[in-house]
């Protein structure tokens, strides 16, 4: 593990220096609030922010991407994304969500392989910065994460007042570090004291949910009616899946002119859209918002479980802070763990 220090003012220097031909990506303040954004010079990056609003899992797998183009028999396939990536600044919520994302695009039987995602993830190095300050609807704690959670990252960076204290936590990160070690100082033991106390204010400041054997309580009560007191209030928007950093749903279309050349076009989906499990025989095995509230929940806490051996929730509070009727998942999972 390769530790160093750095000031704030020399990020950008850094990033560029390690980068070579790699393009760079860290939080902006853009016009929607914070996002991640490709970035030329040290005044773009923000580091004085809780988290994104859209998680930077977009990066990966976008909202809405060109899988092959066609003209009349004739079809051509979009080559596999070459370029390499540092994505600096996401959350240590996020990049554990990317492990999971892992899981679903890489697909441990070998059957589907989504070259798209994994060719992105290939080349791309994570550097986390870990939270000092956690917003009240997060709850990364109760599902697996911390503040400070090195899984999914190659670097997890702390902010020291001035300063910026690297940690390696891959053989990718030490690479990177070794890059540019000209530009680091060495971590002295008071760098590293701050961080563990950041950390572990950071850690203590959050709330923690009882979720033990949540999954097989929710399995019990497929038909309980109080599905429907925990969905009343719901728009059926799909703010929170469009939001959430491990949702994955997308649908596939053709988009054609007169002339017969077009796109086939991969764009995000929800689960609580009507039309998300609609059949062409006109049948939707999901009609309601309690049975699509129902799916979200019993697909994160339940379903991938069983799946891929995790639950799919970071605890980042992103559809807790967003939803436009305050719904909160914490309360749901409490209410559901109590049955």
């Amino acid at each position: 593990m390769a530790q160093g220090v750095i000031k704030k003012e020399d990020l950008y220097r850094l990033l560029s220096t390690a980068a070579g031909k790699k393009k760079v990506y860290a939080p902006i303040d853009g016009v929607g609030g914070i996002e991640f954004a490709e970035i030329h010079e040290q005044k773009e990056i923000t580091l004085d922010y809780s988290n994104s609003k859209l998680s930077p899992k977009s990066i990966f797998f976008p909202q809405r991407e060109v899988l092959c183009t066609f003209a009349d028999d004739a079809l051509e396939e979009v080559q596999t994304p070459k370029e390499a990536l540092i994505v600096f600044g996401i959350r240590p919520c996020d990049a554990l969500s990317l492990t999971y994302l892992d899981k679903v695009f890489s697909d441990s039987a070998g059957r589907f392989k989504d070259p798209y995602y994994l060719k992105r993830r290939e080349n791309a190095v994570i550097i986390s910065l870990a939270c000092k300050e956690p917003r009240a609807t997060c709850f990364c704690t109760s599902v697996g994460g911390s503040p400070s959670g090195k899984e999914g990252a190659d670097i997890l960076v702390y902010e020291l007042a001035d300063k910026l204290l690297f940690e390696s936590c891959s053989d990718r990160g030490q690479d990177f570090m070794k890059t540019a070690s000209v530009l680091f100082k060495q971590a002295e033991e008071d760098h590293k004291t701050a961080a563990k106390e950041q950390a572990e204010k950071a850690k203590d400041g959050m709330p923690v949910l009882n979720l033990n054997g949540l999954k097989e309580r929710v399995d019990k009560v497929f038909e309980d009616p109080l599905w429907d007191e925990i969905t009343r209030n719901c728009l059926g928007c799909g703010a929170c899946t469009y939001l959430c950093p491990t949702c994955h749903c997308f649908d596939i279309t053709d988009e054609e002119n007169r002339k017969g050349e077009g796109y086939r076009i991969r764009t995000w989906d929800s689960c609580q859209y009507p039309l998300f499990t609609l059949h062409a025989s006109g049948h939707n095995p999901r009609v309601n918002k309690k049975q699509r509230m129902r799916q979200r929940i019993m697909h994160k806490y339940s379903y991938t479980v069983d799946n891929y051996g995790d639950i799919f929730c970071v605890g980042c509070g992103r559809c807790i802070l967003y939803c436009p009727v305050n719904l909160d998942i914490r309360d749901m999972l409490n209410t559901l763990n109590k049955l």
